[in-house]
């Protein structure tokens, strides 16, 4: 019987490892794709953000034709849509091991599971360009806004996603469920020893 029960455990750390290996993909990625400033435009060569240096990704892009602000605005474009694929991505990994099948609300990272997957609907049915006349893109929206309290340059005409103020914390909060999740199934599936 002790071998059912073990199959039947969730293993945290696998999933926390494909998890790890995700946020990492999108911090390199991104560091190579940062949000630039209208300040570089003429440059040829500019450097990834602090953001990303400081977590070890470093870059730096020459490049053949000057900044623009056209080549400005394409690369906010290529970001975000880096973006809005970690979260497919993310929420692929925890749906493919069960996360998703009912989420609990007792457990932390609840809210954040839940708009992470509100998200992920939202970036798979609809273009590559915000919907504001969809009421659940609209409501889903203001709801990352209210939750992540975000305003001036991270609230733009779109579902907020900047990776310091709504990914990183999306990414935690779904590494804690993970862990409650993973701690409170397995709690219930230990045998008893009695014999029985």
């Amino acid at each position: 019987m002790a071998t059912n029960v073990r199959s039947e455990r969730i293993d945290s750390a696998d999933v926390l490892a494909e998890v790890e290996r995700l946020k990492s993909l999108l911090l390199e990625c991104r560091a190579v794709f940062p949000t630039l400033s209208a300040d570089l435009v003429g440059q040829r060569v500019f450097q990834t953000a602090p953001y990303y240096r400081s977590r070890g990704y470093r870059a730096e892009i020459h490049l053949k034709q000057p900044i623009s602000t056209d080549f400005i605005h394409r690369q906010r474009q290529l970001g975000r849509w880096i973006n809005e694929n970690a979260v497919i991505r993310l929420f692929g990994i925890l749906n493919y091991h069960g996360f998703f099948k009912k989420l609990d609300p007792s457990l932390p990272g609840h809210r954040e599971m839940d708009l992470l997957r509100r998200m992920r609907n939202a970036f798979t049915k609809t273009p590559l360009n915000y919907q504001p006349n969809d009421p659940k893109n609209r409501r889903l929206r203001e709801a990352l806004i209210e939750h992540f309290k975000l305003e001036g340059p991270d609230i733009q005409e779109e579902i907020p996603v900047p990776i310091n103020k709504v990914l990183e914390p999306i990414f935690t909060a779904c590494r804690d469920y993970v862990v409650a999740r993973g701690n409170a199934h397995n709690d219930r599936m230990e045998p008893t020893g009695d014999g029985a």
